[in-house]
C-alpha cells in the first residue's frame, strides 16, 4: 500500500486562452518547486500532453480543476548512489555530504528563491502598496502561497546540518536563513500595512 500523499489546492486566475500547456506547466513548476519532469498534469481524468497547445485544445474553461501528480523523481540538490548488497539487489545509500556539497545545496536553494519567488513577492508587494483595486481573495491567496513557499524554503535550510568544523557551510546556512526571514518578514509587513 503506497504513502497517502497531501493534497494541497492552488487556485490560479484563468490565463488568456491561447495560453499554452507548457506555460501552466512552467507556472504550477514555479509554485510548487517541482522540476518540469516531476508531475504530470490531468484534466477531465487524461493526462494533458502536448505542451505546446494552447488551453482551450485541452478544454480548460473558468472553474476547471487541473490535477498535478508527481512521479518518484529525487528531490534536486539530494543525492543518492546506488550500490549491490551480496545478494544482488540494488539498494540505495546516501552519499556522505561534503562542506562543498553542502555549500552547493544552499546555493541552489537561494537561487530557486530569487529567481521563483522574489518577482512574485515583488508584484505582490507592489500591489498592495498601490492600493489597486485588485480582488482580496486572490491576493490572500498569493500572500498565503507565497508565505508558505518562503517556510518550506526555511525548513529545508534548517534540514541541512553542517559540521561544527565546516565554518563556511555554516556561515552560508545563516546568511541564507536570514535573507529567507527577511523576506517572509517583509511580506508579513506589507500584509499587514494594506
Amino acid at each position: 500500500m503506497g504513502a497517502i500523499l497531501p493534497t494541497i489546492a492552488l487556485y490560479i486566475p484563468l490565463p488568456p486562452p491561447q495560453t499554452t500547456l507548457g506555460e501552466i506547466r512552467q507556472s504550477i513548476a514555479g509554485y510548487t518547486h517541482l522540476d518540469l519532469g516531476a508531475f504530470k498534469l490531468i484534466h477531465s481524468g487524461a493526462v494533458m500532453k502536448g505542451d505546446s497547445f494552447p488551453i482551450t485544445a485541452h478544454g480548460i474553461r473558468a472553474g476547471s480543476t487541473i490535477q498535478i501528480v508527481g512521479s518518484a523523481s529525487p528531490i534536486p540538490g539530494r543525492r543518492s548512489s546506488s550500490i549491490s548488497s551480496s545478494s544482488g539487489r540494488e539498494s540505495k545509500v546516501k552519499a556522505r555530504p561534503t562542506e562543498q556539497t553542502t555549500i552547493k545545496v544552499i546555493h541552489d536553494e537561494m537561487s530557486q528563491v530569487r529567481q521563483k519567488l522574489l518577482p512574485s513577492l515583488q508584484a505582490l508587494h507592489a500591489a498592495l502598496m498601490d492600493g489597486a483595486v485588485l480582488d482580496k481573495e486572490v491576493l490572500k491567496q498569493e500572500h498565503t502561497r507565497l508565505g508558505e513557499m518562503l517556510l518550506q524554503s526555511l525548513l529545508r535550510l534548517d534540514a541541512l546540518s553542517p559540521e561544527s568544523e565546516w565554518v563556511d557551510a555554516r556561515k552560508e546556512r545563516k546568511t541564507a536563513v536570514k535573507e529567507v526571514q527577511g523576506l517572509l518578514d517583509q511580506l508579513d509587513a506589507a500584509w499587514k500595512a494594506r
